[in-house]
């Protein structure tokens, strides 16, 4: 690979297909480039890879900016169209869908701006797209302009390309004319670490050719490359006994202590299912959920989220709602009850004493005008009763996002309830709450600034995680297991959940042939 040439290029294009040296590419250009470089791509999980992965070889953050492109977008439309036009933004998925379609079409325009294209030079002297198999063709146009301005250089791989956009993606034969092919990456560097695995490198690399073709493939048990696949029949998860839930829980539990298996990511499918004669997206956040409740008996595997799920919105305003209306309210404590239930589990397991809120709310007759009271407690819990209810007092007498935040916090830390599996959402409503009261900030907007902030900053993965191959883009494991490879229905999907690895992959199937059409 010549870096300089691909580096002095006004407009060049790389193919680069994960784990061959990506990142790498990058870093080594940043050694023939002048001045500080922006570097796009476009999710929070990429931004903080490429971080690290810079961070690791040594490179000066002095020589480069890591943004989402959508991050940049905002930034710029903010900064240069008049807020009052701007659509709101979590609100609902429609319109929050109308303000990211409007952020990335009045982004296009404004980045073409002289004097906005002044500001840009001023700040950056060259241009690296990630991840462009991923570009909307709106995306697409907001890269063009910036292209009149300062050299730029993508890279990406057509295999790679998964997201969903209600545009067209773009197409690296039709719209990329103008970008000159530099070279393809054909090493599988990633494998070839010291302390990764040669051999389970290989066995990816050959997948890449058929699944591109999409055409059928075949995987064999090979445990000396440590690549398993262990068959499985459909519908085995739901059952107790079953081989599958076994295996994926031991799993889980590492239970041979290899510390290989402690970096680990489960990956599930996204698919259609037909349900008592209805078809059913499946493998979201409810389904996910669901095998960790199966198989998780350690509580160690964290749910990945999306960083705009509607919840996350909803619920900051469900309690905004609750602040400025509760002493109009007939019965708040049961507005009370259900908003906690999005952050706690309503009831808690038979072993486990005074782990859920039932364990500490009781509910009446609907019939009867205050149907949620708090619990009367004897001997060493009277006092947390007691507390509790003055807490409760405390925020009906005086609604505010900083009793609304006491309460949460006595809940977590003094009585110790069970926090919902979905970890991100009870830190973020946290946050929030407590950003509202010492910003004076209703905890919806404080919910849009921690979200875009995460944006900007990206967060870190670590331990055990459980997500679809879109939430892991970009992210590394050591262990990966893919669940149901046969409900993949999309071969670029399966690429991107197979080259998630570092070390060992293991694949739950019913068929060892995938893709046979």
């Amino acid at each position: 690979m010549d870096y300089k040439s691909f580096v002095e290029k006004e407009r060049s294009l790389l193919i680069a297909p994960a784990g061959y040296g990506k990142t790498h590419t990058i870093a080594e250009c940043l050694k023939y480039t002048e001045g500080r470089q922006l570097i796009l791509t476009h999710t929070h999980a990429g931004v903080a890879s490429i971080k690290q992965k810079l961070t690791d070889m040594k490179i000066s953050s002095g020589l480069y900016s890591v943004e989402t492109i959508s991050s940049f977008c905002r930034k710029y439309v903010h900064s240069f169209w008049p807020n009052d036009e701007i659509p709101p933004q979590g609100v609902n998925s429609k319109l929050d869908q109308c303000y990211h379609s409007f952020i990335v079409d009045k982004a296009s325009y404004i980045v073409g701006l002289s004097l906005v294209q002044k500001v840009i030079r001023s700040s950056y002297q060259g241009l690296f797209v990630d991840e462009y198999q991923d570009c909307s063709l709106a995306q697409h146009l907001v890269i063009l302009s910036l292209s009149k301005c300062m050299p730029t250089r993508l890279l990406g791989d057509p295999l790679q390309g998964i997201f969903d956009f209600k545009d067209t993606l773009v197409d690296f034969d039709k719209d990329l004319s103008n970008f000159e092919l530099a070279a393809e990456l054909d090493i599988p560097f990633r494998w070839r670490k010291k302390g990764n695995n040669y051999a389970l490198g290989d066995i990816i690399k050959s997948f890449r050719e058929p699944l591109s073709k999409s055409e059928a493939i075949t995987c064999e048990m090979n445990t000396k490359a440590a690549f398993y696949v262990i068959k499985v029949k459909d519908g085995d998860l739901n059952r107790k006994d079953s081989n599958y839930r076994e295996r994926l829980s031991n799993l889980i539990a590492n239970k041979n202590s290899n510390p290989d298996f402690d970096n680990l990511l489960i990956i599930t499918p996204e698919y259609i299912e037909e349900v008592n004669g209805k078809m059913v997206k499946k493998g979201g956040i409810k389904d996910r959920l669901d095998i960790l409740s199966k198989v998780d008996f350690t509580k160690s595997v964290n749910l990945l989220e999306a960083i705009d799920d509607k919840t996350f919105y909803s619920l900051a305003i469900e309690i905004d709602s609750f602040i400025s209306s509760v002493k109009r309210s007939p019965k708040p404590l049961k507005k009370i009850f259900n908003i906690l239930c999005g952050l706690f589990y309503k009831t808690s397991p038979t072993n486990n004493k005074n782990k859920g809120l039932s364990d500490w709310f009781s509910v009446k007759p609907s019939s009867i005008k205050e149907d949620f009271n708090i619990k009367n407690k004897q001997g060493a819990e009277k006092e947390l009763s007691s507390k509790l209810t003055t807490i409760i007092s405390t925020l009906l007498d005086n609604p505010s996002s900083e009793s609304f935040y006491n309460l949460i916090q006595f809940l977590r830390y003094d009585l110790r309830l069970r926090s919902s599996r979905r970890r991100e959402l009870v830190n973020s409503i946290t946050k929030s709450l407590k950003d509202s009261y010492r910003q004076d900030i209703s905890v919806h907007e404080s919910m849009l600034a921690h979200k875009n902030l995460m944006r900007r900053v990206g967060r870190k993965t670590e331990g055990k995680c459980i997500g679809t191959t879109l939430l892991t883009k970009g992210l590394e494991f050591d262990t990966v297991a893919i669940l149901d490879a046969h409900k993949f229905d999309c071969p670029k999907n399966f690429y991107v959940a197979l080259t998630r690895c570092c070390k060992n992959l293991v694949i739950f199937t019913s068929s060892n042939v995938l893709f046979d059409k």
